[in-house]
């Protein structure tokens, strides 16, 4: 197995794998794993995400996550993967933070796959009623054109049907990078 070292940010758009890949990562490297929600979760007791979001707004919530892992980034060194909040992309000073501080990787998952599987979880707040697919498809492309302008390493998933080969697939472009 290569050596990867430093943090490791692992993003994409609702539901691209972030999470669930980020911890299998840290667990094939026996490094910790962080879900930038549970920072921010843990600052906004007793609000959830959503009420949160809700209740302050965007701007708010923003301040908030980026100041979780700035938080965070202070009390932690070593290797570690964190994965981040979907809307990461649109939170500019969270981004410079995460450049500045390691290596940003883009989970890419085909467009109809992502919005199949959001709709199986219930329709999100940030999807007109009127017009799921039209104002998924716009969300999309403004995030992954964001997403690729950030990123060290961006990662098309495929429809990933098997983990265990996804993660195989993940660690060998990892360590071809050398990140």
């Amino acid at each position: 197995m290569g050596k990867l070292s430093g943090h490791i940010f692992i993003s994409g758009i609702k539901h691209s794998g972030k999470t669930t890949f980020a911890r299998l990562l840290a667990e094939k490297y026996k490094r910790p794993f962080i879900d930038s929600d549970d920072l921010v979760l843990e600052i906004i007791k007793p609000y959830s995400v959503r009420e949160y979001y809700q209740k302050y707004g965007k701007g708010h919530f923003m301040a908030m996550e980026e100041d979780a892992i700035k938080g965070f980034l202070n009390n932690n060194n070593g290797m570690f993967f964190l994965s981040l909040g979907g809307g990461a992309c649109d939170n500019k000073g969270l981004m410079d933070l995460v450049k500045e501080n390691g290596k940003l990787i883009y989970l890419v998952r085909d467009e109809k796959d992502m919005l199949e599987v959001i709709l199986k979880h219930g329709r999100p707040a940030f999807l007109d009623p009127e017009d799921l697919e039209g104002s998924f498809h716009k969300l999309y492309i403004e995030r992954d054109e964001k997403y690729r302008s950030y990123a060290d390493l961006t990662i098309d998933m495929g429809p990933y049907r098997d983990r265990i080969e996804t993660l195989e697939m993940l660690v060998k472009r990892l360590e071809a990078e050398a990140l």
